[in-house]
């Protein structure tokens, strides 16, 4: 990703800090632009340390999609100082993704439309801050402003904690100064009293009773559409999950606290019978509780973290059985997938065979379902060319119904061209691949178009059903009916 998405000089950006105020005509009689400097939103409308809670209402759809993009695998940091928040694209690792952690999945909420009233520049200071760029001028004329959005969900990070000693390693990751802990997710929409003066109650955008659809052209900015996040239908509440605010946290320069630290020495009590068995209780809650943390970790494909849980876990279970390195653990696939994850995919690759062996396996079967989890779960090298053939198609198949970046299609098309004719599959009988194809014509097309590239997409199509004998003069018309958001593109 080239482009940063920076929040200043922006439209409408909403968070708990401000800019220096730029010229907003002359002062009025009250005198309340220059009282403002006194206060404590004017004497710290620019402090990141104030406000790590910004609304991000003000970014386009280009900037939004950028960041669901970003954030699908990877944490998203910022460089944040002053009034400006800019998303540091290149703090990540594309060959590992989820290096530094990653989200997990949305925690649904039952929220209720909330709104944010700009009476005056006092308010704005103290709410909207960042909008005197932008509505200071209005404001201080007189004119006032309303806010209404609904959080309908929480994405937070699978880490708790980022530390500059790790960022060091990738670096893109220099002006890092915040990472998004969390984001929430629904549908906001604002604009100016003046166009919908009279409404007494109940919400101007929002559904349910007092909902105005007459004022919907009323709102100069809106992510998603509000008077969906009431919505018994899932097709429409799909319009209620646009990123509207994060939850910034610090980068902590230090560090990293070693998660492989060795157990504390033994304490007086645990010389005694009673406080060695209270120990031994302890240490086997807190494994379990590692094993749960490891199980979330992998679950949201922070495979680092999933790791240092599952290791932790082995330095507090007595019985080296039960060690998630041990083939024979039920522990010992999951931890392999964390292997294959974090780009240790020849560990992966034995650990998975091992434990596939102790179960009793024929050695083909052995073979087909350790390649199998290599191709879709190995970040790194060492996979054989079916597998990176099977892992090019199931990226496409599943960019075609989830949102991903334009070079992931792109990486992931070209190598499945490339690799498509070297590799010896049965049309039959290979599942990852029978359907090659069909994922070459229509998947990778979508890919790319659910992605933002419509070029790229009509490409694509172009290339892989003109070969199956498609009229050129047909091409774009199939095209534009088979992807609509692509339609005139």
């Amino acid at each position: 990703m080239k482009r940063a998405l920076s929040l200043v000089p922006v439209s409408l950006l909403f968070v708990a800090c401000g800019g220096s105020v730029p010229a907003v005509g002359p002062a009025r009689a009250s005198g309340q632009s220059a009282l403002m400097d006194g206060t404590f939103a004017g004497a710290n409308k620019c402090s990141p340390k104030n406000h790590d809670r910004p609304f991000v209402v003000e970014w386009d759809a280009t900037d939004m999609s950028q960041f669901e993009a970003i954030a699908t695998s990877n944490l998203v940091f910022v460089a944040y100082t002053g009034c400006e928040l800019r998303v540091v694209d290149t703090c990540r690792n594309d060959s590992v993704p989820g290096q530094f952690g990653a989200y997990r999945t949305i925690d649904w909420t039952s929220g209720s439309v909330e709104k944010i009233d700009i009476q005056n520049e006092g308010e704005l200071y103290a709410k909207l801050p960042l909008g005197v760029a932008t509505l200071g001028a209005r404001v201080s004329a007189g004119e006032k402003f309303l806010m209404e959005y609904f959080v309908a969900g929480t994405r937070t990070a699978t880490r708790a904690a980022q530390y500059r000693g790790d960022l060091a390693t990738v670096p893109g990751c220099k002006d890092v100064t915040h990472f998004v802990y969390g984001y929430n997710l629904g549908a906001f929409a604002l604009g100016s009293k003046k166009n919908i003066q009279g409404e007494a109650g109940g919400t101007v955008w929002g559904a349910g009773a007092g909902g105005s659809s007459k004022y919907a052209s009323a709102a100069e900015k809106k992510g998603g559409l509000l008077s969906t996040c009431r919505s018994e239908s899932a097709q429409e509440v799909t319009g209620c999950k646009t990123p509207i605010r994060l939850s910034l946290r610090a980068i902590d320069e230090g560090k990293n606290p070693s998660a492989e630290a060795a157990l504390a020495p033994e304490t007086p009590d645990a010389k005694n019978l009673a406080g060695q068995l209270k120990r031994e209780k302890d240490a086997g809650k807190s494994a379990e509780g590692h094993i749960a943390s490891a199980e979330e970790k992998a679950m949201a494909k922070d495979g680092a973290g999933c790791l240092a849980e599952y290791d932790a876990y082995d330095r507090l279970e007595p019985e080296s059985t039960k060690h998630t390195t041990n083939p024979a653990s039920k522990y010992s696939q999951p931890r392999a997938a964390c292997l294959l994850m974090t780009g240790q995919c020849d560990a992966g690759r034995e650990l998975y065979t091992k434990s596939y062996a102790k179960m009793g396996m024929a050695p083909a079967t052995i073979d087909m379902l350790v390649s199998d989890n290599v191709a879709k779960m190995c970040r790194g090298k060492g996979m054989t060319p079916r597998e990176e053939l099977v892992r090019a198609a199931a990226t496409l198949h599943d960019g075609a119904f989830t949102k991903t970046e334009p070079k992931a299609c792109r990486d992931a098309y070209d190598a499945a061209q490339r690799l498509k004719s070297q590799v010896k599959w049965a049309a039959d009988s290979d599942v990852n691949l029978m359907l090659l194809p069909e994922t070459l014509g229509e998947r990778a097309p979508a890919c790319f178009a659910r992605a933002g590239d419509c070029k790229a997409a009509f490409d694509v199509y172009k290339e892989q059903n003109a070969r199956a004998g498609a009229a050129a003069a047909d091409l774009r018309a199939r095209f534009d009916g088979k992807f609509a958001v692509c339609k005139g593109k």
